[in-house]
C-alpha cells in the first residue's frame, strides 16, 4: 500500500520586518500592512476622513496598527506643503499638535513618529496655514530687507531725508538718480 505525502499546510510568511533584522532594513520603508488595503493618497481631507475611520474601529490587533501606520504615514511635508484646503490645514495642526502628548487613545498618531518627525509636520503645517491665511500659495521670495527700486517715490524720498543710515541714504539716492536719467531718456527735454 503506497503511502500517500502528507499534506502540510502552508504556512504563513512572516511580515518583511520580521525576516531580518531591523538593523539591516531600510530606514524608510513603510511598514507592512499585513495584507490590509491601505487606500492611495487623495488629498488631506480625505486622509482625515481615512484617519478618522480608522480610529474608531481600532482594537488591539497588529494589522489594525500597521494598517493606520501606513495611512498616517502617507503624510509627508511635500503633501502639506501642496495643499490648499484652509479647513483641513487647520485641522492638521490641531492634530498634530495634539499627538504631542499621549493620550488614551489605543493607538494615536503620537505612536507613529518619532517626537522630531512630528515636530517637523507641526512646523510645516504651521506654516502652512500662516500662508495661506495671509492669501499666499507660496512664500515670499528672500531678499534685500530694504529694495530701493520697489519704493514709490514719495517714500523714497522721505527715506533720503530721515534714514539714519548713510549708506542706505546713499543707496536711495543712487536709486532716485536712476529714476530721473530714465525719466529723461524716455521723455527728453524739448530744446528751441
Amino acid at each position: 500500500m503506497p503511502s500517500q505525502p502528507s499534506r502540510r499546510l502552508a504556512v504563513p510568511a512572516a511580515p518583511v520586518r520580521a525576516q531580518q533584522l531591523e538593523l539591516f532594513g531600510a530606514p524608510n520603508e513603510p511598514p507592512p500592512s499585513y495584507g490590509m488595503a491601505v487606500p492611495p493618497w487623495c488629498g488631506l481631507a480625505a486622509w482625515h476622513h481615512e484617519l478618522d475611520r480608522q480610529t474608531a474601529i481600532m482594537r488591539p490587533r497588529t494589522p489594525l496598527y500597521h494598517r493606520f501606520e501606513a495611512t498616517a504615514r502617507q503624510l509627508t511635508r511635500e503633501r502639506i506643503r501642496g495643499s490648499r484646503d484652509v479647513a483641513a490645514i487647520a485641522r492638521l495642526v490641531t492634530r498634530l499638535s495634539a499627538a504631542r502628548y499621549p493620550t488614551g487613545d489605543l493607538h494615536g498618531l503620537e505612536r507613529v513618529w518619532s517626537r522630531a518627525d512630528l515636530g517637523t509636520l507641526i512646523v510645516e503645517a504651521t506654516n502652512r496655514q500662516t500662508l495661506l491665511g495671509l492669501g499666499r500659495d507660496t512664500p515670499r521670495a528672500k531678499g534685500p530687507a530694504l529694495d530701493p527700486s520697489r519704493l514709490p517715490s514719495d517714500r523714497l524720498d522721505h527715506l533720503i531725508q530721515s534714514h539714519r543710515n548713510i549708506d542706505v541714504v546713499n543707496a536711495l539716492r543712487a536709486e532716485r538718480e536712476r529714476r530721473a536719467r530714465a525719466a529723461t531718456l524716455l521723455d527728453p527735454p524739448h530744446q528751441e
